[in-house]
């Protein structure tokens, strides 16, 4: 065989066994990428970067349940119990308004008769850009969300793909594995810890100093001009957008409950009259929404001060997520243009006021610095 023939064969063949490569993994396509779950396969949820936007895409629902981390412990099977629906859990850990909005776009794209949407609205986020993209759970993969069919390659060719995902579905399938996809509830859910209390409270300790004196005398910074334009702009584009856009989908946006350790670091870093203007400027906008229903659970002190709930300062249980859940549907914790003032009172008088110094006494915080 001379060079040329040789390397015409290497080339045919490297073509060849690529093409195969990228025609095994579009087939089975564990990230959904072109198609919905097939038959006879078992499919992992575990990449929520990876496989929401295809599950977005191409599974079958009439209801989602989005956000960032708070909403991982929440269970479709509850949800479509309590609401008569059939949804799906796509979380996004660390996203910002801009990245959660993105993918109810692409709901929305790709499905008609969306009728519930069960979304959380960190306030932590309030005072940002509008295109906001945050880094902090790695690099999207772009390739995956994009329309742009000649980098599907970096999918097609993975090698973490195959090896991690593809072999493994086709091992279990040869060896007469029952097919399906992992439950929602399990997806994303977040493990139950036993030290809520002790990393909630080591987070506030790093703020001792700031935390002497008297309750209620630690100096507040109050919302800028700028930072209120950028309030209204991110509110505006990412929440309330999408609601106007669709106003037959009823649309729950809620804010988090998290510990009175969270709370108190906000006070310490004199941010909390600022948190609560920013918040008072969001809810106004939302509640201007005729579909939407907002909810807060800030004036459950009961539900802030019990640590029992957390597995840090910010993330709740599983069983608090169900109770959070049931609330909703129960229209406990509204908001409405009635009672916004009440609540954004009380936040300031109670939280702004608390004994946070307390919470740091030896008794209470065995690893103290």
């Amino acid at each position: 065989m001379n060079e040329k023939r040789w390397i015409k064969n290497f080339i045919i063949l490297t073509a060849a066994v690529t093409a195969g490569v990228c025609f095994y993994t579009a087939v089975l396509d564990p990230f959904f990428h072109y198609h919905a779950p097939l038959p006879g396969f078992y499919y992992k949820l575990e990449n929520q970067r990876a496989q929401n936007d295809g599950i977005t895409k191409h599974f079958d629902y009439d209801s989602l349940i989005t956000g960032t981390s708070f909403t991982e412990n929440f269970h479709t099977t509850q949800f479509d119990s309590l609401f008569d629906a059939s949804s799906v859990k796509v979380p996004y850990p660390g996203a910002s308004y801009r990245e959660v909005n993105d993918n109810l776009k692409t709901a929305f794209r790709t499905h008609s008769g969306i009728r519930f949407v069960l979304r959380s609205v960190e306030d932590s986020y309030l005072i940002e850009d509008k295109d906001t993209l945050h880094k902090e759970m790695g690099e999207y993969p772009t390739y995956l969300y994009n329309r742009n069919p000649f980098d599907d390659l970096k999918y097609l060719l993975n090698k973490d793909v195959i090896a991690g995902y593809c072999l493994p579905m086709t091992v279990r399938r040869l060896l007469n594995g029952k097919g399906g996809v992992d439950s929602f509830d399990s997806y994303s859910a977040a493990p139950e810890t036993a030290d809520g209390q002790e990393k909630a409270l080591r987070e506030l300790s790093d703020y001792r100093k700031e935390l002497r004196g008297t309750p209620g005398s630690v100096p507040q910074k109050e919302l800028t001009a700028e930072e209120a334009e950028m309030v209204k702009e991110n509110v505006s584009q990412n929440l309330v957008s999408i609601a106007k856009a669709h106003p037959d989908t009823q649309f729950y946006y809620f804010v988090p409950p998290v510990s009175i350790a969270r709370w108190g670091t906000m006070y310490a870093q004199g941010i909390l009259y600022k948190q609560i203007q920013a918040q008072e400027l969001a809810f106004s906008l939302l509640l201007s929404c005729d579909n939407v229903q907002l909810y807060s659970f800030a004036e459950d002190t009961a539900l802030c001060t019990d640590f029992s709930h957390y597995a840090d300062s910010v993330h709740y249980n599983a069983e608090t997520a169900g109770e959070l859940m049931r609330r909703i549907h129960a229209g406990e914790g509204r908001v409405t243009k009635e009672n916004l003032r009440e609540l954004l009172d009380f936040e300031k008088s109670f939280y702004g006021s608390y004994d946070y110094t307390a919470l740091l006494a030896p008794s209470l915080n065995t690893t103290s610095r």
